[in-house]
C-alpha cells in the first residue's frame, strides 16, 4: 500500500527558531498546494507577540505576516482559555506568564479535535525537544514525529535542497544547543498505510 502523505504541525518555536537562524523558513513553503502547514494559536502568540525573546524573532514573525495565506493559525482549547489573560499582561506591560509545554499541549490538542475519524489523518509533528517522544501514551495514532535535523537530512536525501550539513551549521553557529544528532523521524503508530512526510514537499521552483 502507497504511504499517506500528511498535514505538517509545528510542535512549539524551537522549529521555527533554528530554521530562522539558519536562513531556512522558506524550506517550510515546499509543502504541496493542499498539504496544510499548521501553526498554532499559542504558538503563533509566542514567536509573533512575545518576538523579542529571540535573537530572530523578529524574521520570524516577518514571515508568518507574509505567509499568512499558507501558513494556518490554528484555533486551540489551550489558546482559548489562556491566550486572553496573557494578551492582558501584554498590554499592562507585565511579565507573560507562559506555561510549561504550550505549545506542545496545543499541537496535541489540534490534532485530536482535528480528528472527525479515528485513528485520523496523519500528522508530521515538527519538533526539537522530546516531549512528543515521552508523552507518545497520551497521543493519537495518527502523529508521525520529525525532528528538524532529520527534516533537513530527509529534504536533501530526496535532491529538495543541496546541503542539510550547511544549514545546520549555520543554526549552530547562532545557537550552539542546536541537537544536529537528534534524528527521530518515527512513522505514525496506527496508520495502517504507514507515514510519509517528503511527498509532501516539492523541489524549489528554479
Amino acid at each position: 500500500m502507497t504511504p499517506k502523505r500528511i498535514t505538517v504541525a509545528i510542535s512549539d518555536a524551537g522549529p521555527l527558531i533554528s530554521l530562522a537562524m539558519g536562513q531556512a523558513l522558506d524550506l517550510l513553503l515546499l509543502a504541496r498546494p493542499g498539504v496544510r502547514l499548521v501553526v498554532t494559536d499559542i504558538v503563533h502568540f509566542e514567536v509573533t507577540a512575545l518576538a523579542d525573546r529571540y535573537a530572530d524573532g523578529a524574521q520570524i514573525a516577518d514571515f508568518l505576516v507574509k505567509n499568512k495565506d499558507r501558513v494556518e493559525i490554528a484555533d486551540t482549547t489551550i489558546g482559548r482559555l489562556a491566550l486572553p489573560s496573557m494578551r492582558l499582561q501584554l498590554e499592562r506591560g507585565e511579565r507573560v506568564q507562559w506555561g510549561e509545554d504550550f505549545g506542545e499541549l496545543s499541537i496535541s490538542g489540534f490534532i485530536k479535535n482535528a480528528r472527525n475519524f479515528n485513528p485520523g489523518d496523519p500528522t508530521m509533528v515538527l519538533l526539537e525537544d522530546d516531549w512528543f517522544e515521552e508523552n507518545m501514551y497520551a497521543l493519537p495514532g495518527n502523529v508521525h514525529l520529525v525532528s528538524t535535523s532529520s527534516f533537513l537530512n530527509g529534504l536533501e536525501r530526496h535532491g529538495l535542497i543541496k546541503s542539510a550539513k550547511a544549514i545546520k551549521d549555520l543554526i549552530v553557529s547562532k545557537r550552539p544547543g542546536f541537537r544536529v544528532d537528534h534524528l527521530l523521524d518515527q512513522q505514525a503508530g496506527k496508520i495502517v498505510q504507514g507515514t510519509t512526510w517528503v511527498p509532501s514537499f516539492r523541489p524549489r521552483l528554479s
